[in-house]
Formats: C-alpha cells, sequence, structure tokens
C-alpha cells in the first residue's frame, strides 16, 4: 500500500488505529490521488496557475482550505504519517476534490524527483524541533535540505515557514543566516499568529495558542 523507504526516517508513521472507514476510502481511491514516483517527473509546470507544496501537512485541514478556494492551483502535500494521509484523502473524497495530490512517505525520497523550478510556494507548518542536541540531525531543516528546496523552488518563489517552538525558532534562523538563495522578507515577520489570512488555524495551531505559545512566521523569497 505504501512506499519503503530507503533512508531512516525519524518520526511517527502511526497512531491509533486506521478506521475501517478509511481503509476503504485508502483501498477504493489511493491510486487516483497517492502519488507514484515514476508520475513526479511528468507534472506539467504550466498546466496550473501555480503550483504548491506543503511539506508535513498534519490532517490536511490547511491543504483542502487552499485547494477548495484556489481551484486553478496545483497542491502536492508530502507527510510520512499515515493515519494523516488518510484523513486528508478522506476529505478529498468527500469534498470532490481534484486539484491535490499526496505522497504518502518521507519528502526525501522525492523531493530531487520534481522538475526545477516547479513550485511558486512551499509552505512547512509547524516541523517537528527535535529538541535535544542529540537530535539536531533529525530535524527537516538542514543546509542539504535547503539545497533540494532552491531547486525545485521558481525564482522569486516563496517558502513559507511557521513553529512555536523557541529552539526551532534559533534554528530556523541560523540555517538561513547561511545562505544568499533564500531572502528574507523580514517586512512580513510577524508574531502572535498573524499568519495570511489564506491560511488557517488548524487544530495544532489552536492548541498552541490554547497554551500561551507564540507561533513565528518567517517569510522567504527565493533569491
Amino acid at each position: 500500500m505504501f512506499q519503503k523507504t530507503e533512508k531512516k526516517f525519524y518520526g511517527r508513521r502511526k497512531g491509533r488505529k486506521i478506521s475501517s472507514s478509511n481503509l476503504r476510502t485508502i483501498e477504493d481511491h489511493s491510486y487516483k490521488f497517492y502519488i507514484k514516483e515514476e508520475q513526479i517527473s511528468k507534472f506539467k509546470l504550466n498546466y496550473y496557475d501555480k503550483n504548491i507544496l506543503e511539506i508535513g501537512f498534519g490532517s490536511g485541514d490547511n491543504l483542502v482550505n487552499m485547494s477548495l478556494n484556489q481551484p486553478n492551483d496545483f497542491f502536492i502535500g508530502c507527510d510520512a504519517y499515515y493515519n494523516g494521509c488518510a484523513k486528508l484523502l478522506k476529505k478529498i473524497v468527500n469534498k470532490n476534490i481534484r486539484n491535490i495530490k499526496i505522497w504518502p512517505d518521507d519528502i526525501h525520497l522525492i523531493i530531487k524527483k520534481f522538475k526545477r523550478n516547479f513550485f511558486d510556494l512551499i509552505l512547512i507548518l509547524h516541523p517537528d524541533p527535535w529538541p535535544k542536541n542529540k537530535h539536531k540531525k533529525r530535524r527537516l531543516i538542514q543546509q542539504n535540505f535547503l539545497d533540494d528546496l532552491n531547486l525545485i523552488l521558481k525564482n522569486d518563489g516563496e517558502l513559507i515557514i511557521s513553529t512555536d517552538h523557541n529552539e526551532m525558532k534559533s534554528w530556523i534562523l541560523e540555517q538561513f543566516h547561511l545562505r544568499k538563495d533564500f531572502l528574507w522578507i523580514r517586512d512580513r515577520y510577524c508574531y502572535n499568529n498573524k499568519q495570511p489570512n489564506w491560511i488557517i488555524n488548524t487544530k495544532y495551531f489552536k492548541k498552541a495558542l490554547e497554551n500561551n505559545k507564540v507561533i513565528n512566521w518567517y517569510f522567504f523569497k527565493k533569491n
């Protein structure tokens, strides 16, 4: 059902047992909406107005909201958490959405397979902070990963990252400080949940705010 990963993946693959209803949805519809590796190079550059990638989409609420409000754009969601992929797939089917595709595995396995300059926008909302020093290598935001994002993001394309974790906030700034190919749009850097109005407050966002956490937003443009 799912692709096997050759790269060691750090994090949770499964949570609660996937419901029988979601399993049926996967069996009946995954072939239409789950991406196969060989399909990636065939995605057309100018078929949609914009190509948008969300890495780590949780339960997919933000992707669904964007796709419904932007029917002329193409969305790809990548998440290695099986339960979240099943939930998103069910929402896609129930709402008859046609402009979302899902990669139900680690983004590292396919990131080099996309055409260069393919995406207009990449979203990474609340990546796992892996707060312990010994786990820094597990964080998604690494120099090699930013190299890959640079290749698949269009010139002047935008990368948006959010976090409510202080350690991750510092880490993000450190990683981008080393680079000249991503311009930090500082006049749009904001605190206190002032995210773009087209990004909705998901369950995770609301939980962070209920715990009095500050959500930090970073806007970078490919330079």
